[in-house]
């Protein structure tokens, strides 16, 4: 007996013909079935004599009426051409997998089965084996609707972009899109390209400060680094084109495949209407003062510290590039160490009305801090407080107070340098320092204990203990 092998040859099974008439056509069906979904033998005339099938789901298709049938006629129209060369003589190389068909059923998607047939000398039927083929057909279903699905997106992304790119080009706003690691430029629409060259071209892959004067290239380096680090919205006002326009940008990052870039948007400073921005306040009169003519940095704020104007010098002391980086902030993101510092501060200014040589520290946008000498004054009519702030010469400490005869106390301490162990000098000077430094909070918050304590990073109670051990419970500013 001889089967087709994978190879689509004829194989010898090793089964005689006299084996063949021992086992008879039922026992050969049900021994073939155990390996194969579906098996039949048929006659010399395509008549079906045995059938058989393991799996109960193929009842839907009407199997069990095949016997006595030509096998040509229990499949669709389109298959029946293979059964007859499937049953045919072997005149040329068949389907090393068979010749797929399908049965039909009523309300029942076609069945695909893969049949292979073989003979045997001297037996009376054709072996026709078969493999149903349901889930692969399911598989290649879903294959292809995925594909089709994936078609259908990827259609409407290129549309989307097409979209997207053509109201990039033809806006009237200028926009550019800039590398964030190279600060050259990607993509430029057309607008953009008139007011930066005064023409026409391609401005893709130029260096962004190319495009500007040279007094504006540190100006907008800066802007750039800081839009990138900071994720919020960098203006930066009259910048001046190396073609002689004068624009506004407004520089906002974006994430693009794992890189931080940006999107320009330039305007017309004409358009902008407000070429110069002019910070005033008020002197004691009433009178309009531009803080930009004062000499140091200076603030105007309200009663809380909220920043209602500034001058440039601040802005460079800070390392600001726009006002719009200090509008609208409180005062505690530069200036003092604590909450509790600049409470002592802005009490002060409104019982005082002016105050001058308050010591504080600077905090600029970098981190880096800078001793400073505060001077303010209130203005009760608009309730707002106008603030100098002076860079602190090295030399100078940031202790305000004069501690109490100093010099005695050095005088003091080296006289008994080789009378008394270091140790207990040491201790003794740490007193002193502590003494001073409590003294000194309790004149800050004009003898707020609280706030003292937490001036000094104690708690009240540690606090109320040093008060004691130094004598000061009974300590008042001035005494």
């Amino acid at each position: 007996m001889t089967l087709p092998s994978k190879q689509g040859a004829p194989q010898d099974i090793g089964v005689e013909s006299d084996l063949l008439e021992m086992l008879g056509a039922d026992a050969l069906t049900t021994l073939i079935g155990l390996g194969a979904d579906i098996v039949c033998l048929v006659d010399e005339d395509g008549i079906v004599n045995q059938f058989h099938y393991r799996n109960r789901d193929l009842d839907a298709y009407g199997l069990a009426k095949i016997v006595g049938k030509p096998l040509r006629d229990c499949v669709t129209v389109e298959s029946a051409p293979k059964i007859d060369a499937l049953l045919g003589p072997a005149t040329k190389k068949r389907p090393a997998r068979g010749y797929q068909v399908n049965h039909s059923a009523t309300g029942q998607p076609d069945l695909p089965v893969a049949y292979s047939a073989g003979t045997a000398a001297g037996f009376p039927y054709t072996i026709v084996v078969g493999h149903e083929m349901r889930q692969q057909m399911q598989d290649q279903q879903r294959l292809v609707e995925a594909q089709i699905a994936m078609e259908a997106d990827y259609r409407e992304l290129r549309q989307a972009e097409a979209r997207y790119r053509t109201v990039f080009k033809m806006s009237e706003t200028p926009h550019l899109v800039l590398d964030g690691e190279k600060r050259t430029i990607l993509e430029a629409n057309a607008a953009a390209v008139s007011v930066l060259t005064g023409g026409t071209g391609n401005l893709t892959g130029k260096p962004v400060r190319d495009l500007f004067k040279k007094e504006d290239r540190e100006r907008l380096s800066d802007a750039i680094g800081e839009a990138r680090h900071s994720g919020e919205p960098i203006q930066l006002d009259a910048l001046h084109g190396a073609k002689g326009a004068r624009v506004d940008a407004r520089l906002r990052a974006y994430r693009e495949h794992g890189a931080t870039n940006l999107i320009v948007t330039l305007r017309d400073c004409k358009e902008a209407g407000d070429e110069v921005v002019h910070h005033t306040t008020r002197n004691a009169n009433g009178a309009d003062i531009d803080l930009d003519l004062l000499p140091e940095a200076a603030l105007k704020t309200d009663s809380d510290g909220m920043v209602l104007a500034a001058n440039t010098l601040f802005l460079d002391r800070v390392h600001a590039p726009t006002h719009n980086q200090v509008l609208g902030r409180n005062v505690s993101n530069w200036l003092g160490k604590s909450a509790v510092e600049l409470n002592v501060l802005f009490t002060r200014i409104k019982d005082e009305r002016t105050l001058s040589g308050f010591s504080s520290v600077l905090t600029d946008t970098l981190g880096e801090d800078q001793d400073v000498v505060l001077s303010a004054r209130y203005d009760r009519n608009s309730e707002t407080i106008q603030l100098l702030v002076i860079p602190q010469p090295a030399s100078v400490g940031k202790v305000a107070l004069q501690p109490p005869a100093t010099q005695d106390q050095t005088e003091g301490f080296a006289s008994l340098v080789g009378k008394v162990p270091l140790k207990e000098l040491i201790r003794e000077s740490l007193d002193v320092v502590e003494k001073i430094c409590i003294e000194a909070a309790l004149e800050k918050t004009q003898n707020n204990r609280a706030s003292a304590a937490e001036m000094l990073g104690l708690s009240r109670q540690s606090l109320y203990i040093k008060l004691r051990r130094h004598g000061l419970e009974n300590y008042r500013p001035g005494s």
